[in-house]
């Protein structure tokens, strides 16, 4: 057994009668040192061997230590409401603490404090106690000074003393090692027992609906795996790992038990996720962007040697993924529940009912194939004639469908799944591509400016695109097509602008130039529409409209072009054309209300634009 040789130590060492050394118990944060030690004193007391317990973490004097003394010896003697329990304890140990043990109400000594059966000689006879000292490294006192203090009870006092700390940290303090070879006589590493602190902690638990009985106990040495492929060794990381998957258990995978599969999956995502996030590794929920990282450096710039040493690869190599498809729930889900503890039920019970653990008759072949590994021979190549024969027909009109059934055809191309050529079967995607466009099922202006249907386009009903070259040669036509469109397309936009200063419509202007924060409307605060506007139609609309629309498109125009993107930039040109044609008017007739708004709100306020873009330029 783990640490058993600690233990059988031990033992040894509290029968001494002298021993003049303190023993030293070491390990990392987490490692369990303060649970194994918890285990130790139940075995003391059924021993009958007195011990004193201290933790000195944010001790920051010995007063305090003296009073954890008294507390550990005699809880009912200290209590919050004693407030002069440091002075006690200082008394204590000094042998002159008296009290009032006859209940007379007249102090027997410096401090009256009654209780009942009290015996002095529990507190003052101590010597058959062993001293326990945990945290040491969590001391607000001066380490060395520390360990003289703790060396006196050794040395001068004989009394045992066990010390438990994380050592990495003692070793930075100067003249550490020093002085802990004239105080500790042997020291001990802790090793992580997660087999013994996994039912401890499973104990603990609320266990409402059965977890630990439906799930967690049947998949502990599965969990247990995980945690130590993942490195960590720190316990507190398995603790809060299952109180956290005991929430989510009762949210989201307690209506989904019949599907046993479906929760040993997502179980299995759950804790990898969660010890590395606990270790600071965050970006673990980044894989969709370190595949892509990946892919680059491996298909694309042919760097096979730099693309194993990638996050992407050492993280699949260190728990042996194939990819991270099986993750069922999407990424963004996932930082959800673990990043925020926001577990969005309706969007993960939807996850989880459009898995393959779902998949019956009724599930349509396109949904099936993207678990094709899993497949048979002849039932793969049954789906994907189907599949194919749809694709032919343009049947996956929908933009995000078209783009995962087209990234699983070019995929199975590649591995020689698909017979046919790679040359063919572009022509075929490209083909649709177009004919979705023209018939308006693809919209360029939303894959453009959209931020709600397309800012994270990796997948299509939580089945993500598959990755390959011939996939990311269909992206760049794909970008190419609507960066293509894009000049025509805010060309035809910014007509809305001007009928909005034509109609008065401040709310308008507002929602199209400086957005509204809602993902279901485009707007253009980010995109240069301005530079396409036709200039002359929209001198023309200030001109006839009143002073608080000026009013409102100055002011946007003044701000427009402060922390936004350098894609704004190229309407200065517009500014400037504007400007001129404003000075040109003002030059040329009478100062009326409508040219004093004109200067006042469009002139003055283009000027400040030109100035910021100009710092900006500089």
């Amino acid at each position: 057994m783990q640490n058993q040789h600690i233990n059988q130590f031990l033992d040894y060492y509290s029968g001494l009668p002298n021993p003049q050394y303190a023993i030293l118990l070491k390990g990392k944060w987490g490692s369990g040192k303060t649970y194994f030690i918890n285990e130790y004193k139940k075995h003391l007391e059924e021993k009958n061997q007195k011990y004193i317990y201290v933790s000195l973490y944010g001790v920051t004097k010995y007063d305090e230590i003296e009073t954890k003394f008294l507390e550990s010896i005699y809880p009912r003697l200290y209590n919050k409401k004693t407030i002069f329990a440091g002075k006690i304890a200082k008394q204590l140990l000094k042998g002159t603490l008296k009290i009032d043990l006859d209940y007379d109400g007249k102090a027997d000594g410096n401090v009256s404090i009654q209780i009942p059966n009290f015996k002095p000689e529990d507190l003052l006879n101590t010597k058959d106690h062993i001293l326990i000292f945990d945290d040491l490294e969590r001391c607000s006192i001066k380490i060395i000074d520390l360990l003289g203090y703790i060396n006196y009870f050794v040395e001068h006092q004989s009394y045992k003393v066990i010390l438990i700390a994380n050592e990495e940290e003692l070793e930075k303090t100067e003249k550490y090692k020093e002085i802990k070879e004239k105080l500790v006589g042997k020291t001990f590493e802790f090793k992580t027992n997660a087999n013994l602190a996994y039912d401890s902690f499973l104990s603990e638990l609320k266990n409402t609906n059965k977890v630990k009985e439906n799930i967690l106990e049947k998949e502990k040495s599965n969990i247990l795996e995980l945690f130590e492929k993942s490195k960590s060794n720190n316990l507190r990381a398995l603790r809060q790992s299952l109180l956290d998957f005991e929430r989510f258990y009762d949210e989201i995978l307690i209506t989904h038990l019949a599907k046993e599969e479906l929760a040993k999956d997502v179980l299995y995502w759950f804790f990898l996720f969660s010890f590395e996030i606990r270790q600071g590794n965050s970006d673990i929920l980044d894989l969709p962007k370190l595949s892509e990282e990946y892919h680059e450096l491996l298909i694309v710039d042919k760097k096979e040697d730099e693309a194993e040493k990638t996050k992407y690869k050492l993280l699949l190599n260190k728990y042996n993924l194939y990819n991270y498809s099986d993750a069922i729930i999407s990424f963004d889900s996932w930082k959800e529940v673990l990043l925020n503890s926001n577990i969005k039920q309706k969007e993960i019970n939807l996850a989880l009912k459009n898995s393959q653990y779902y998949f019956d008759e009724n599930t349509p072949s396109w949904k099936i194939l993207t678990q094709f590994q899993k497949l048979e021979d002849d039932e793969f190549e049954k789906l994907l004639q189907d599949v194919y024969k749809k694709f032919c027909d343009n049947e996956y009109k929908d933009y995000k469908h078209f783009k995962l059934v087209a990234s699983m055809l070019l995929s199975f191309q590649e591995l020689n799944l698909l017979k046919i050529t790679f040359e063919e079967l572009f022509i075929l995607i490209k083909k649709n591509f177009n004919s979705l466009f023209e018939k308006n099922f693809i919209i360029i202006k939303d894959i453009l400016f959209s931020k709600n249907k397309f800012m994270d386009d990796k997948s299509y009903e939580n089945s993500p695109y598959i990755e390959s070259s011939s996939f990311q040669e269909l992206l760049k036509y794909i970008d190419d097509f609507a960066s293509n469109k894009k000049s025509v397309i805010l060309k035809y936009e910014s007509e809305t602008i001007i009928n909005a200063i034509k109609e008065q419509n401040h709310n308008k202007l507002f929602e199209l130039l400086e957005g509204k924060n809602d993902i279901r409307i485009i707007d253009y605060k980010d995109k240069p529409i301005l530079s396409q506007i036709n200039t002359d139609d929209l001198f023309n609309a200030l001109m006839k409209t009143n002073g608080v629309t000026m009013h409102y498109f100055g002011g946007i125009i003044k701000d427009r072009y402060n922390n936004r993107t350098k894609e704004l930039l190229d309407e200065e040109a517009f500014l400037k054309e504007l400007l001129g044609k404003i000075n040109n008017y003002l030059q040329n007739n009478e100062v009326k209300v409508s040219t004093y708004n004109l200067k006042k709100e469009i002139k003055a306020n283009i000027e400040i634009a030109l100035r910021v873009i100009s710092n900006v330029q500089n």
